[in-house]
């Protein structure tokens, strides 16, 4: 009888542990299917062009003023909906479009609206329509403004206060616009490398818009150590300026990267 009994409890056992162990456990790290949707939006870019539209060398630059006589791209943020654009006295209809503001257009700010549909997300937008509109304003500058031998090319020419890894401390970087004794067009850098070296009058343009200027140090090392890059001064306050340079002596030639972030001065 106590062996029956025995027996009968030890079976109990093993079943209780089978079943425990094939217990699921809960799973704590779940996504949640709504964490990365979003709401019919409208939102769109404003993109100063630089350079000739559609070619392989076009440059953009987020904006909310541009150059005159300039093209601007309006592109959608949404690839997946119905869109209305409203420029002017147009109406279009494409997910990205291009217009051309000339020096008529000078001082003006410019509406744009774009009307976006497409079907909603119910599931974790439950109130979502699937209609926006947005408006947005740009200005056309009174830039570039040039009477050779000077030139103005807005807020993007001054002093900045930036910060680099290949310093400890920050420092001042200025840049202008200028021509030199043939008449050409020149981009300005004093302090560049946050060593004192200049490079004045010397560094090509090579593209620029409103809030970005790109350059190109000519082509040959000893002008500005061949000084390539941009300086970008954001919509969002942060000026960001990327350059590479070359020693001018050495076998094979070193390329530096120099990359800032800071603010403008004035």
């Amino acid at each position: 009888m106590k062996s029956t009994i025995l027996l009968t409890l030890l079976a109990v056992l093993v079943v209780v542990t089978a079943c425990h162990k094939d217990q699921p456990e809960m799973n704590t790290n779940l996504t949640d299917p709504c964490s990365f949707a979003k709401e019919v939006s409208a939102d769109f870019d404003i993109l100063e062009i630089s350079g000739q539209t559609g070619s392989n060398f076009e440059k953009t630059t987020p904006t909310d003023t541009i150059f005159h006589n300039k093209s601007v791209r309006f592109i959608a943020k949404d690839s997946t909906a119905t869109y209305t654009w409203y420029i002017g006295n147009e109406v279009l209809t494409d997910r990205a479009v291009v217009r051309y503001f000339d020096n008529a257009l000078i001082g003006q700010n410019i509406p744009i609206t774009l009307v976006v549909k497409k079907d909603p997300n119910l599931v974790c937008f439950p109130n979502d329509d699937g209609y926006d509109s947005i408006t947005k304003v740009f200005h056309v500058s009174q830039f570039p403004i040039i009477n050779i031998p000077s030139i103005e090319i807005g807020s993007i020419e001054g002093t900045y206060r930036v910060k680099s890894d290949h310093l400890p401390d920050s420092f001042d970087v200025v840049f202008y616009m200028s021509y030199n004794n043939l008449s050409q067009q020149k981009r300005n850098f004093e302090n560049y490398d946050g060593y004192g070296s200049n490079c004045l009058n010397q560094a090509d343009p090579n593209g620029g818009n409103y809030r970005q200027s790109w350059t190109n140090g000519g082509t040959s090392l000893s002008q500005c150590d061949y000084l390539i890059g941009n300086i970008h001064n954001r919509l969002d306050g942060v000026v960001e300026m990327n350059f590479t340079t070359k020693e001018h002596v050495g076998t094979p030639v070193v390329t530096y990267n120099w990359k800032y972030l800071g603010r403008k001065l004035n």
